[in-house]
């Protein structure tokens, strides 16, 4: 199995903790992908609280390499459970993610050379 794979499985049975995965109506995956984007949201924060990012205070702030990453992975976890929510598996998180990127890069190409850069 690939890491990726076991991933998602790991983040599925964790979400099974909480609710049925495997069952979900449209309301409730509506439901809880506000659950798990809020969660996400206070979590993106709590990786800001974790470094020295405001540009107009005095950046002396000690910060640790593991406590980051912990924070990180706490919001990868929430991502994680709104991709699964919305049946994302591996196969397909991969298949969006190489899509994506070429229309990001083309897209970039096209405006860089639009602004002569």
């Amino acid at each position: 199995m690939n890491k990726l794979k076991e991933i998602l499985v790991e983040q599925k049975d964790s979400q099974r903790l909480f609710y049925d995965i495997d069952h979900l109506t449209d309301a409730q995956k509506v439901q809880q992908t506000k659950e798990h984007i809020l969660s996400l949201h206070r979590e993106l924060g709590e990786v800001l609280n974790e470094i020295p990012w405001k540009n107009h205070r005095a950046n002396n702030h000690e910060y640790s390499l593991d406590k980051i990453q912990e924070e990180l992975i706490d919001c990868f976890k929430y991502l994680l459970n709104v991709c699964i929510i919305w049946d994302m598996d591996e196969e397909v998180l991969y298949k969006l993610f190489v899509m994506k990127s070429k229309i990001v890069r083309e897209r970039f190409a096209k405006e860089k050379h639009e602004i002569g850069l």
